[in-house]
């Protein structure tokens, strides 16, 4: 799937290998040592142990050799860990003695520096001349706690009976820490530097063994240009086990293109959620979210909506689980009316019971543990009740125990129990709890409700959902053939296109001609037309009709509003002349070319001209403004983007991101997922904007740049939409092609 196409049995064999040698093993033992053979030894690996060090003939008790040459029979696996600079060397040798999985721990390499970047291209194109497979360089490797197996440098303590989980990451940390003091870890890969195997490779083999139940993935990043390979595997996995993902490195860096509002926007992290979203991936705030989750499902039965109960032992803290209930999305549950009539035969006269339920009045003089274990059974049965938040602590001396109770109740319904316990003495309980694998608990109310949330969005939303397929809509010109080698091609629609290589060719701003491409597309424009002079843009604005906007466009026009390169409601000749010679002498003054006069071209929509020329439009007042925007991801490929339009864009951030092509569906989704949404459904009383054409709108322009990889980004901002039934139109366009 990677270098090579998925080989699930040597993926097997890098967790679960008969043979192994260590190449480079450490003959220092002890504390701090981390040493690999003791390791592997103290974790309890059963299957044959080679062992190379020139300097040595036994470590452990296990023979040593001089050289992987001199080994006496082909291994499963070689674990390597020698400097940098032999690496290629010992590679080879293991190579000529048949040996084709190997996991490199050693440090240094294209992560460091040019020379480390060298030794790694070196040793890379022996491993593919032998057909090879490699975790790593950089990692600690794999851990197999179903079969005793680890291939880690830092110790890790081997838990049992090991859970359903597994770790995909790109750092030791979650290796040698475990995922937390209760998840259990199964099987874990640490893909480090991903020269070959990566997270599509380790994503697949978790995604089919049968003894994992749940997968987390610390991803700081994929490779360019396998994103859209690692989605197709998590679709498929995720319909029978949840997919969690925390993603570090989440600057939006990587946005750097100058002058788009496509690129600022739709910044790395932005794409990588849109992606996991799409894919049916849940992806995670932090650590603690990350262990809180994978606890959750390890431990609770499935909740299958997102209405939640919580049983009190105070008020205060129901309050904070209802405020965490808010934040998180889920709904408090509306009881029903026999539910409300069993609870208020507890209750005294004077107390109106409801969601969320403090028990502490209703055992007033009473003894409280029995009074609990009644209200929390009644709301627990209640139809409406997806899950139950419980929060309770330890007072006093530490009797109120609920420990018991909690565990026979999940044992008798299948719905989860989330307990937010908190005290001194909580530890002990959370424990005891925890060790039926019934009952999940929390520090914190929001922990609770969080993990909760992840369960709900699983099983509620994520599981058993079917992809809309992408089907090419009517009119749309047929998708230009691939040319490779930059060679030129030319779309159905006359647009003529460079079709390049992925990040060749320099970047370069198409004039109006975007306007031909877009409406080749089926994408709404304003009326328009290119003129060279001020005149010239008069006797087009006779042709389009009154009023007319004029503007700017050339290379070096960015940020046109910025410049005061754009007049609106002109309304005759005269005033077109004016705003024509006024907007070229301010992008002179601006360094963008000539003045008024100097940088004659052709007219009409014609594209060979020196210079700025004036763009006249057909002005169309009324309306909302909108963005929609596009660009190829290095990772996923073609993106759009949607949100609220004009001058803001950039500064309220209101944007929701897909993967291009869009199925008409997924499209209506962003357009709603923008908290400007309701603005466009008709806000305080004006009419409903034309959601209907903006959502086909979206789906051509994701058409577009799925069949145009070279379009590198692409900006329409503002589109304006209309009352419903009346339509939209983009009125301005930018868009950079590689050529």
């Amino acid at each position: 799937m990677s270098q090579l196409d998925y080989d699930g049995k040597a993926m097997e064999k890098f967790f679960n290998p008969d043979s192994v040698v260590i190449v480079g093993v450490s003959r220092l033992t002890g504390p701090g040592a981390f040493n690999i053979l003791e390791n592997m030894l103290a974790y309890g690996y059963k299957g044959h142990i080679y062992a190379v060090n020139p300097k040595a003939t036994e470590i452990l008790g296990v023979k040593c050799y001089a050289r992987a040459l001199d080994l006496p029979e082909v291994p499963d696996l070689a674990i390597i860990t020698v400097p940098r600079e032999i690496l290629p060397q010992v590679i080879a040798d293991c190579c000529e003695r048949g040996i084709r999985l190997f996991t490199l721990v050693p440090q240094g390499l294209a992560e460091a520096d040019a020379h480390g970047s060298s030794i790694q291209d070196e040793f890379m194109r022996i491993v593919r001349e032998h057909g090879a497979r490699v975790v790593g360089p950089n990692t600690l490797g794999t851990v197999n706690a179903f079969d005793g197996f680890m291939s880690s440098f830092m110790p890790i303590e081997k838990r049992q009976p090991p859970l359903g989980s597994a770790i995909i990451c790109q750092t030791g940390l979650f290796l040698a820490t475990d995922l937390g003091p209760t998840s259990g870890l199964g099987k874990g890969i640490d893909v480090g530097n991903q020269v070959d195997i990566g997270f599509p490779d380790a994503l697949r083999y978790f995604g089919e063994d049968p003894r994992i139940s749940v997968v987390a993935m610390h991803m700081e990043g994929l490779r360019p240009g396998e994103g859209r390979l690692f989605l197709d595997v998590a679709r498929r996995a995720v319909q029978v086990k949840p997919l969690l993902v925390y993603k570090t490195a989440r600057s939006a860096a990587g946005a750097k293109t100058a002058g788009s509002h496509s690129g600022s926007l739709a910044g790395a992290q932005a794409v990588y959620e849109a992606a996991f979203e799409d894919a049916g991936i849940i992806s995670l705030e932090d650590v603690e979210d990350l262990d809180d989750a994978v606890k959750a499902f390890l431990f609770l039965s499935p909740m299958r909506g997102r209405r939640v109960a919580i049983v009190t032992v105070t008020g205060g803290g129901g309050i904070m689980a209802a405020d965490a209930c808010e934040r998180y999305g889920l709904e408090l549950a509306t009881l029903t009316p026999e539910t409300l009539k069993a609870l208020q035969d507890i209750y005294p006269s004077w107390m109106d019971v409801g969601n969320p339920l403090d028990v502490w009045p209703a055992a007033i003089g009473k003894d409280y543990l029995p009074v609990f274990i009644q209200c929390f059974d009644t709301v627990a049965e209640d139809p409406n009740v997806d899950g139950v938040v419980c929060v309770g602590g330890t007072f006093g001396d530490g009797t109120l125990d609920l420990s018991d109770f909690l565990v026979a109740s999940a044992m008798r319904r299948a719905k989860p129990i989330a307990w937010w316990i908190h005290g001194r003495r909580s530890f002990p309980l959370a424990q005891k709890a925890e060790a039926s694998r019934k009952v999940a608990v929390y520090p914190s109310a929001d922990r609770a409700v969080r993990a909760l949330t992840r369960l709900s969005g699983y099983y509620a939303d994520i599981r058993g959902r079917v992809a809309e397929p992408s089907s090419r809509p009517a009119g749309l010109p047929e998708a230009p053939k691939p040319v490779s080698d930059g060679v030129g091609a030319t779309s159905p629609s006359g647009w003529a296109i460079g079709r390049t290589r992925s990040g060749e060719g320099a970047v370069r701003a198409l004039g109006p001609e975007a306007f031909d491409l877009l409406a080749a597309y089926g994408v709404p424009v304003a009326g328009w037309a290119v003129a060279g002079s001020p005149e010239a843009a008069a006797k087009e604005a006779d042709r389009l009709g009154y009023p007319v906007v004029v503007k700017a466009v050339g290379p070096n026009v960015l940020h046109k509003s910025e410049l005061g390169a754009v007049r609106l409601n002109l309304a005759d000749p005269g005033e077109v002349i004016a705003a024509g010679r006024d907007i070229l002498v301010r992008i002179a003054a601006a360094g963008g070319g000539p003045a008024a006069g100097g940088g004659a071209g052709e007219t009409g929509s014609g594209r060979a001209t020196r210079g700025p020329r004036l763009l006249v439009q057909e002005f169309l007042p009324g309306g909302h403004e909108v963005i929609l925007g596009a660009k190829q991801d290095p990772h996923f490929g073609p993106i759009v983007l949607f949100g609220l339009g004009g001058i803001f864009t950039e500064v309220l951030h209101d944007v929701a991101i897909g993967l291009a092509p869009l199925a008409p569906a997924k499209a209506r989704r962003l357009i709603e997922k923008i908290k400007g949404y309701p603005i466009l459904r008709g806000a305080r009383g004006q009419e409903p904007s034309d959601v209907d054409a903006l959502v086909d709108a979206l789906v051509r322009l994701s058409w577009l740049v799925a069949d145009h990889p070279e379009v590198v980004e692409l900006d329409l901002n503002p589109v304006k939409v209309f009352a419903a039934g009346k339509g939209c139109r983009a009125v301005d366009a930018r868009v950079l092609v590689r050529s």
